[in-house]
C-alpha cells in the first residue's frame, strides 16, 4: 500500500508539472499571437499612411491649389438624415481654420471639393459637406474656350446631386461640362461668409440643364460622393 501510495503521489506531482508547464506554454503563446498582431497592425497602417502620402505627393504635382494641405481622417459622420457633416481628425492644432476647403479622392475620379470646413477645435474639425442644402460654393463651368460663373447648392435629398444656379441666360453650359471652384465669393451676389476656397478645385460634371425665370440652372454630379470617402486634406490657405 505504501508502494502504491508513493508512486500515487509520483503521478500527481509529475502531471501537476506537466499541466503547470503546458499553463506556461499556453500564456507564451497568447503574448506571442497578441504581439504578432499588433506587428500586423502596425504594418497595416504603415501601408495606409505611405498610401496617403502617396496619393497627396500626386495630388500637389498635378495642381496648383493643393500646394498647402494635411492629410485627416473621416471619424464621424451626421446622424441627421436633414443634415450632412462629417468630423475630421485634425483641427486648429494643425492650422486648420473655418471656411477652408476639404476635398477627397474616390476610384478614378480627380480629387474634388467634399466640404467647407464649418466648426474647429484643438484637434478634430466639423465639415459641412457640399450635398448639404445649406451648402453654397462659387463656380466656374468649363465649356471648350468659354466659361460661365454660378453658384452651386447641395441637393442630398435628390441623390445627392448639387444645383448650380445665378448662371447668366444664355451662357454656353452643356450636358458632360466640367464644373470647378471659381473663387469669385466677393464678386457674387450671394452670402458666403465662411468660405476661402481657392479656384480651380474639381466640383462635379453637368448632367441636365433647364431654366428659371431669367438665369440658367443645371444639375450636376460631383466627381466625389462625401459620404464615401474615408481619407481627406484640408486646403490650407498660404
Amino acid at each position: 500500500a505504501g508502494t502504491l501510495g508513493g508512486a500515487r503521489a509520483q503521478a500527481g506531482s509529475w502531471m501537476s508539472g506537466i499541466g503547470g508547464q503546458t499553463q506556461a506554454e499556453n500564456v507564451a503563446l497568447r503574448q506571442q499571437v497578441s504581439a504578432l498582431q499588433a506587428t500586423v497592425v502596425a504594418m497595416q497602417q504603415t501601408e495606409v499612411q505611405n498610401a496617403t502620402l502617396r496619393q497627396q505627393l500626386e495630388i500637389k504635382q498635378q495642381n496648383s491649389w493643393a500646394q498647402h494641405m494635411v492629410p485627416a481622417e473621416v471619424t464621424m459622420r451626421s446622424p441627421d438624415a436633414g443634415r450632412r457633416t462629417m468630423t475630421i481628425s485634425i483641427g486648429a492644432d494643425s492650422g486648420v481654420k473655418e471656411g477652408m476647403a476639404v476635398i477627397g479622392q474616390q476610384g478614378g475620379s480627380p480629387p474634388a471639393l467634399v466640404g467647407i470646413v464649418e466648426q474647429v477645435g484643438p484637434g478634430t474639425a466639423t465639415v459641412l459637406l457640399i450635398t448639404d442644402f445649406g451648402s453654397q460654393v462659387s463656380a466656374r463651368v468649363l465649356h471648350g474656350p468659354a466659361s460661365a460663373t454660378g453658384v452651386v447648392r447641395g441637393q442630398w435629398q435628390r441623390g445627392s446631386r448639387l444645383r448650380l444656379e445665378q448662371v447668366v441666360a444664355g451662357a454656353s453650359v452643356a450636358t458632360g461640362d466640367p464644373v470647378v471652384t471659381a473663387g469669385l465669393t466677393r464678386q457674387l451676389d450671394v452670402d458666403l461668409p465662411l468660405q476661402a476656397i481657392p479656384p480651380g478645385i474639381p466640383l462635379g460634371t453637368v448632367e441636365q440643364t433647364g431654366a428659371d425665370g431669367r438665369s440658367l440652372i443645371a444639375t450636376l454630379r460631383p466627381f466625389v460622393d462625401p459620404d464615401q470617402v474615408r481619407n481627406v486634406w484640408v486646403i490650407l490657405n498660404p
